[in-house]
């Protein structure tokens, strides 16, 4: 049973600038659906975080770089804020939920002092993860509707200690993506390579940025070799590949909407669905 989601918040946001000189890209509002079809406002962190707390997730390591202090105190309870708030307004009861949720939590905090790249980020989520599976998902990816698809994640059973699970949509154009090549064998999609914003992609297959991982992901990061400054993630799930791990997809189909708000263009059209529900 998966109990432990890594969230990376670490990113610069270079390709939101300026508002993320100051606010963390992953604090960036949405703008969704309560259950009277009202619109309320979250940072997109927070509806990660309620999501996967729908989902029976209870220990969550958040990753965060230099704008820390902004997100910690997000996630940090504070009653005297609740008492500016008349009795019956929604938006207080909105937040008593979100403490709820958070006294229920264990939420551990790591800092990744240079932004080194998605894969460097995980790194310090080790000691937190220990023994155990687990799930990462970036603090600026979302699954509309997607439970099912977390669902089905969590539940499917891992055999090798070098296999993992990721999420692949096939798109128009992957450059700008992880991107997977594929091997249907029997009823299974086994990944076969992994690259990284690759200038001629082999596949129109991108990589979601949620996964499942064994701890054996710390070993293929730590043995990546990297000539570059950053160190993806992608460059380490290639390395279980060549350890003989068995890296199954599950596909997301044309109604399996993913949000990414890592640029300015992804941002403007989540912003103009703003019906959006979980």
């Amino acid at each position: 049973m998966i109990r432990k989601i890594v969230i990376p918040a670490a990113g610069l946001g270079t390709r939101l600038l300026p508002i993320t000189k100051e606010i963390p890209k992953e604090m960036m509002p949405l703008f969704l659906h309560d259950k009277n079809s009202e619109v309320i406002v979250k940072p997109i962190i927070q509806v990660i975080f309620e999501q996967f707390f729908q989902q029976g997730l209870r220990e969550y390591c958040i990753i965060a770089g230099r704008q820390k202090r902004i997100i910690q105190d997000h996630f940090t309870l504070d009653e005297e804020f609740l008492k500016n708030f008349e009795k019956k307004s929604k938006y207080k009861q909105d937040l008593k939920n979100f403490y709820l949720m958070l006294n229920k939590s264990k939420i551990f905090w790591a800092e990744q002092s240079e932004p080194r790249g998605f894969g460097d980020a995980v790194k310090y989520s080790e000691s937190f993860v220990g023994n155990d599976d687990f799930l990462v998902i970036a603090g600026d990816t979302l699954i509309p509707k997607g439970n099912k698809i977390i669902k089905k994640l969590m539940n499917t059973k891992l055999k090798g200690k070098n296999d993992a699970i990721l999420l692949l949509k096939e798109v128009p154009d992957p450059r700008r993506f992880g991107v997977a090549v594929i091997n249907k064998i029997k009823n299974k999609t086994i990944i076969t390579n992994v690259e990284e914003k690759p200038k001629n992609p082999k596949s129109n297959f991108s990589i979601v940025a949620l996964y499942r991982f064994r701890p054996s992901i710390f070993t293929a990061l730590r043995e990546t070799q990297n000539d570059q400054k950053e160190l993806q993630l992608t460059d380490a799930i290639q390395k279980l590949i060549d350890f003989g791990g068995n890296i199954s997809a599950i596909l997301l189909n044309e109604n399996n909407s993913v949000i990414d708000i890592g640029t300015a263009d992804s941002y403007l059209e989540t912003t103009k669905n703003f019906k959006l529900i979980l």
